[in-house]
């Protein structure tokens, strides 16, 4: 009885405390109620949602809601809840924060001016320059925010196939937190990302209005100087050129410095890197005098282009030196760069226990002189880019001097000395090393030079000698084909030993050359050089010449076109072409049909019927080869002839011996074919008849058995016969 009623009053007690939940939920909060955690809708996300008091009224009351649900959670999960909860709280919070931020107001130029100074022109191009900077730091944190909204995404959908696989009760609520956690966290990553590509947009787009507004002035820009004023151009000018001499002193004494120092010990070795990076400073400090130098004549330049008549050879030259500049400041600024980088990381990295305080002391000189450096580097590309906006202007005025078209040209000549300016630089520069022998740019290029003045000599030279030759007989030509080619090889061999001799090769060491390149035929380049030995064999022995009709092994038959290097190259009767190594003439069977003379004889074997009038068959037949086209004539002994040569099963055997002309020397298949059409027709024409293969059989008695047979077969005839009369 008691513990029934102990039941009843805590049902009753639980009662009024929902009643009195229900009533103050009913007082404070507003209008909607929070989804329970076990059953959340698929609308509780964007209940949340929103601006104003009222969504935050809506959020505080979803929190308070899931604390009380938490805190009735058993309490091996109470503190996991409750921990799950405070982020979950925080990332709202947070979202709610930056739903409530401003929309960003575009960055706007001031209005444009009348006119500009070379002064106003760079003023804008650093503002080009850092607005361009901004907004491609602006992209990298919009790509950056993009990788983090796809990673809270994937945790957003983990957490809801969780939920969703999740056991009603505690496990339920805690996986309910945890998707509110993780939806929270992705809704903050994707406003980020709305707000950080609002920022681009206007980044971008205000720094693509300054580059407008460069472009604007430079089209724009008018002097407010008179020939004093270009005087204090011109002596800037001086000033510069004195400070580039200064800086050239300087860095000539850092190389010093760096080329005498002690290697043997750890200092000693970290010193020589200390003074390295000095030269490369100094070399950075030196191209900034330069580039410095460079804007000042620029200036001079264009004011003296507005004032007076300048020079205009004078002015191309600088034109032309200001863009090698450029190009240098450009290639070395990126080797410069990387060489301060690596030793700025290895410099960081490097451990400074155990070191002395000269030591310490020594590596914090090399950790600034490597950012000093890197800041020059950065100052550098502004420069350069002040200095080739200048230019431009310079090639503006000049178009404005002269004329578009007197501009045009010289801007073509000006661009063809620039680019041969740049060849001949790379002609210093050394590319590799042959035995300890530098081989420079201008090596390579006296190199291809020979090499291409033998092989147009060596072409020259064999084209002269097949012109020569067309009119020869076939030998001379044969003859004359070979001596073409060893030319050909002669001269390309003497031009490969001079190019190589032109690069500075010592070619007293030629034994261990050759000692390296036997190793290399025996192993690789064996089958090359046979043929090639079988190309000059065949050569010098004319067993095979250009023009042959041959027949290898194989069955190939053709023409030779050409005897190359590695391979001779055969014209079939289907005029294909077909490639065949050099050795395989010397190592196999060769016919060649065409080798001594330019005629031969061929056998057309034919068979006619016994009976048949021999003296009218060998009329039919040199009658039928008189009527072919290849056939030779009025050539004594060379007449066509028939001969009997066989008592065949069914037929005298005959052959038509017939000398043909070169014409049917080359077409063998084709030859046969005209003899035995010719002789088809005569025989026909004769009546002479081509009798079919004739077997006849013959039966004997006195075979085993065979009696018993005959009187078998006697007996059923008997028996058939009297049957039919019945």
């Amino acid at each position: 009885m008691t513990a029934t009623t102990n039941r009843l009053l805590a049902g009753l007690l639980g009662v009024l405390l929902a009643t009195h939940s229900f009533a103050q939920i009913a007082v404070d909060a507003p209008e909607e109620q929070a989804p329970e955690l076990g059953s959340l809708a698929s609308t509780w996300w964007s209940d949340l949602e929103g601006s104003g008091d009222g969504s935050k009224q809506r959020i505080e009351a979803f929190l308070a809601d899931a604390a009380v649900q938490v805190a009735g959670l058993q309490a091996a999960d109470r503190a996991l809840g409750q921990s799950i909860l405070a982020a979950a709280s925080d990332n709202i919070r947070a979202y709610q924060a930056l739903s409530d931020e401003a929309e960003l107001s575009p960055q706007i130029l001031p209005e444009p001016a009348l006119s500009y100074s070379i002064d106003d022109l760079l003023e804008l191009a650093a503002e080009s320059r850092g607005a361009s900077v901004t907004a491609t730091q602006e992209l990298l944190d919009v790509e950056r925010e993009q990788r983090t909204l796809a990673g809270a995404t994937r945790r957003r959908d983990l957490a809801f196939k969780n939920y969703v696989n999740a056991a009603a009760g505690d496990e339920k609520i805690l996986a309910a937190l945890t998707l509110i956690q993780n939806r929270s966290a992705q809704a903050i990553a994707a406003r980020r990302l709305q707000i950080l590509t609002q920022r681009y947009e206007l980044a971008n787009a205000y720094a693509n209005a300054a580059a407008v507004r460069v472009e604007f002035a430079t089209d724009r820009l008018l002097t407010t100087l008179d020939a004093n004023g270009l005087e204090a151009l011109s002596e800037n000018v001086a000033g510069q050129a004195a400070l580039v001499e200064e800086r050239r002193e300087q860095l000539r004494a850092a190389e010093l410095a760096a080329a005498g120092l002690d290697l043997d010990t750890e200092r000693g070795r970290s010193e020589q890197q200390l003074q390295q990076q000095k030269q490369v400073d100094a070399a950075v400090s030196l191209a900034l005098a330069e580039v410095a130098l460079a804007e000042a004549q620029a200036r001079r330049w264009w004011t003296e282009l507005q004032l007076a008549a300048p020079d205009m050879d004078l002015l191309e030259a600088q034109v032309i030196e200001w863009s090698a500049l450029r190009q240098r400041v450009e290639s070395s600024s990126i080797e410069w760069r990387r060489d301060s980088e690596n030793e700025l990381l290895l410099v960081q990295t490097m451990s400074r226990e155990g070191l002395d305080r000269a030591s310490r002391r020594l590596l914090d000189q090399r950790l600034g002189t490597a950012q000093v450096t890197l800041n020059q580097i950065g100052e550098l590309s502004g420069a350069a880019a002040d200095q080739e906006l200048i230019s431009l202007a310079v090639d503006k005025a000049v178009t404005n001097y002269s004329g578009a078209l007197s501009s045009w040209f010289s801007g073509v000549s000006r661009n063809l000395k620039a680019g041969w300016s740049k060849v001949t630089g790379w002609a210093d520069v050394t590319l590799f090393s042959v035995g300890g022998t530098p081989v420079t740019g201008e090596d390579v290029f006296t190199v291809f030079f020979i090499l291409l003045f033998a092989f147009l000599l060596s072409r020259g030279i064999r084209h002269a000698i097949n012109r020569f030759s067309r009119g020869e007989s076939a030998g001379t030509q044969a003859s004359l084909y070979t001596v073409g080619r060893l030319t050909h090889y002669t001269i390309i061999s003497i031009g490969v030993f001079v190019a190589l001799s032109s690069v500075g090769l010592d070619f007293s060491k030629l034994a261990l050359i050759a000692g390296a390149l036997s190793v290399g035929i025996g192993f690789g380049l064996q089958s090359i050089v046979s043929n090639f030995v079988s190309g000059l064999i065949i050569l010098f022995e004319q067993s095979l010449r250009v023009g042959d009709y041959i027949e290898l092994d194989t069955g190939l038959t053709g023409t030779v076109k050409a005897i190359n290097v590695r391979s001779t190259l055969i014209n079939t009767n289907d005029n294909i072409d077909i490639v065949v190594p050099n050795s395989e003439f010397v190592t196999t069977r060769l016919t060649n049909w065409t080798l001594g003379e330019r005629i031969l004889r061929v056998r057309i074997p034919f068979g006619v019927a016994y009976g048949s009038d021999k003296e009218l068959v060998r009329k039919a037949a040199q009658e039928a080869a008189a009527e072919v086209q290849y056939t030779l004539k009025h050539m004594r002994g060379r007449e066509p002839d028939v001969w009997l040569v066989e008592f065949g099963d069914s037929s005298l055997n005959f052959l038509l011996l017939v000398w043909v002309n070169r014409e049917g020397a080359r077409r063998p298949t084709r030859t046969r074919a005209a003899y035995l059409w010719a002789l088809e027709t005569k025989l026909n024409e004769y009546g002479i008849e081509i009798p079919f293969p004739q077997r006849d059989l013959n039966l004997r008695h006195g075979w085993p058995g065979q009696q018993a047979d005959l009187q078998e077969l006697s007996d059923d005839n008997e028996q058939q016969q009297e049957k039919d009369e019945e």
